[in-house]
């Protein structure tokens, strides 16, 4: 009998944490896709759905969870497992991760027997959705501040998370050099802060990609 293959897409900044994954998945039956961005999971998300998406916490351009929430907007509803720190952030990321529709999270000290369980959990969607929307509800409640950004916004602040310059962004984003600073201002002011210099220490603050506990869709 001929074994089904099950597309997987890796998402992660991290080739170490690639190559990790590459280890523990060998001899199952999967047909691996790679990406670093949530721009790139998304493309490949649209082009084919995978059967699952690894999703680390620290993706190139934005949290995890910018791509758990992005992908639900957009109608793309593979099942997610999201790779959390343990220690005292724990209880914290695995709260925004399901709250953005992960079927469930992993450890990134997790055992391979750990992993595999985890991956077949996910498969079986043993998640009631009911529970991930109350999470969902819970985290909106009590979330220390609740910063409304615009789908455009969010995309040019994953952009300048990658140090494009405003005129790189247009360019990206086929608009004008003007809308971009726009954008940008509009960013800085909900977030906060006063300079794109200021970006990188909000970001730190919060836990190098944390933010999103923050920040979520108008």
């Amino acid at each position: 009998m001929t074994e089904t293959t099950l597309p997987l897409l890796i998402a992660s900044r991290s080739p170490a944490f690639v190559e990790g994954l590459r280890v523990f998945l060998r001899g199952t039956p999967t047909q691996l896709a790679l990406c670093h961005t949530v721009h790139q999971a998304l493309t490949l998300m649209e082009r084919r759905l995978p059967g699952l998406v690894l999703v680390d916490w620290h993706l190139a351009d934005a949290p995890g969870t910018e791509l758990m929430i992005e992908a639900q907007r957009r109608g793309l509803m593979a099942p997610m497992l999201c790779f959390i720190e343990p220690g005292p952030f724990r209880l914290s990321q695995e709260t925004q991760a399901m709250a953005a529709g992960a079927s469930g999270c992993i450890l990134y000290t997790s055992t391979r027997e750990a992993v595999l369980e985890s991956v077949a959990e996910a498969l079986d969607r043993r998640l009631d959705p009911e529970a991930a929307k109350s999470m969902g509800d819970l985290v909106q409640r009590t979330g220390p501040r609740n910063v409304l950004l615009t789908p455009q916004e969010r995309v040019v602040l994953r952009l300048m998370r990658q140090q494009l310059t405003y005129k790189e962004i247009a360019i990206e984003l086929s608009v004008s050099w003007h809308t971009i600073r726009s954008h940008a201002q509009s960013i800085l002011r909900k977030l906060g802060i006063h300079s794109r210099r200021d970006l990188e220490t909000w970001d730190a603050r919060l836990g190098a990609v944390a933010q999103e506990d923050e920040v979520t869709a108008a």
